[in-house]
């Protein structure tokens, strides 16, 4: 974790030159600095750490914390954890993002560190009850709605049973309220599908579904030479669309190494955040599974089918489980498939 370290006395310089190096036996890098030694005003020092840092710590008063983060505050999913410390080393206190940025790991890490006390106020951290959006973050999976979240997290924490849904594998026990398989007025869903796609039975009336989406698609590409970006940008968004897929589900694009340098599929990975894989027509013809098999295609890049075999190598090349989930559809110029990994969800 990349941690910023700003202290405004002496005694809490020291203090966060002891943050720093046990950050880094942690392995964080983590940086330490003194106001009086910055070269830019304190709100601009914030302002930059919120950018480029994943964590801040503010070693002194907790209002000057508060006071210099308020004006970068943009959403729970997208700001940095931020815990203050006193310059004593008494507190480490945790005070944005506590879930989803970890800040409560970080308050806890800064507590061992110093021997100090840790603070938490988290409600489900408190209560020692299922935390949603830590489970979201521990498992990799996008937050489809931040305020249903909040919601379940509400309804949990009243003793309400909360109906759980994975469209993957789950290890370990599930714990309560959740329970599985039952629809309740709240409910969480694991999988790869947009609100219009499968839905496990969704009965709708009267409840409510959070998706948590995991990135466990890849999304198969061939192409004719010199096809434009506008092309395969159509392609991608009529086939995740039209098979029922979130694009946040999406984690690469992958095609044959014919198709390396091609710039609109490689523009397409870019814009979207993807990883870019492509594979030899000998790897792909390794594959194994039933296509359609064309002999044009087979006479240009020696394999009949490209955008079926690499989803599939794409979505197998961490050594799990891999499903063609919507097969080949043909676009102009282009032609697409998306294969799912088979993750396991765990508690």
């Amino acid at each position: 974790m990349r941690l910023a370290i700003i202290s405004f006395t002496l005694q809490g310089g020291r203090t966060a030159e002891r943050l720093e190096r046990g950050f880094k036996d942690l392995g964080h890098q983590s940086r330490a600095f003194s106001v009086q030694k910055l070269k830019i005003p304190l709100s601009k020092f914030v302002e930059t750490a919120f950018r480029d840092e994943e964590g801040l710590v503010f070693v002194g008063a907790a209002g000057i914390a508060v006071r210099s983060i308020a004006p970068c505050l943009k959403g729970k999913d997208r700001d940095p954890a931020v815990i203050v410390v006193d310059e004593l080393g008494n507190f480490a206190v945790s005070l944005l993002s506590g879930h989803l940025g970890g800040a409560n790991e970080l308050a806890l890490a800064a507590a061992s560190i110093l021997g100090a006390q840790p603070v938490i106020t988290t409600a489900t951290d408190i209560n020692h009850a299922f935390a949603v959006d830590l489970f979201a973050k521990k498992n990799e999976l996008a937050i489809d709605d931040l305020k249903e979240a909040k919601e379940i997290s509400a309804a949990v924490l009243r003793g309400e049973p909360v109906g759980f849904f994975s469209d993957f594998p789950v290890e370990g026990r599930i714990p309560e309220p959740l329970t599985e398989g039952v629809w309740r007025r709240k409910n969480i869903h694991v999988t790869c599908r947009s609100s219009d796609g499968n839905s496990a039975g969704f009965p709708g009336r009267g409840t409510s579904r959070l998706r948590l989406i995991p990135r466990a698609a890849v999304l198969g590409m061939g192409c004719r030479r010199g096809v434009s970006t506008a092309a395969v940008e159509e392609a991608a968004r009529q086939m995740l669309s039209g098979s029922g897929f979130d694009e946040r589900a999406v984690r690469m694009l992958a095609s044959i190494e014919l198709k390396r340098d091609e710039a609109a599929l490689i523009e397409l990975a870019a814009a979207r955040g993807l990883l870019w894989n492509v594979f030899s027509a000998e790897e792909l013809q390794k594959v194994d599974g039933s296509f359609a098999e064309s002999e044009f295609v087979r006479g240009v890049t020696g394999v009949g089918n490209v955008c079926e075999r690499a989803a599939l190598a794409g979505a197998g090349m961490r050594g799990k489980k891999a499903v063609l989930a919507a097969g080949r559809r043909v676009f102009p110029s282009v032609t697409a498939a998306i294969a799912v990994e088979e993750i396991t969800i765990r508690f």
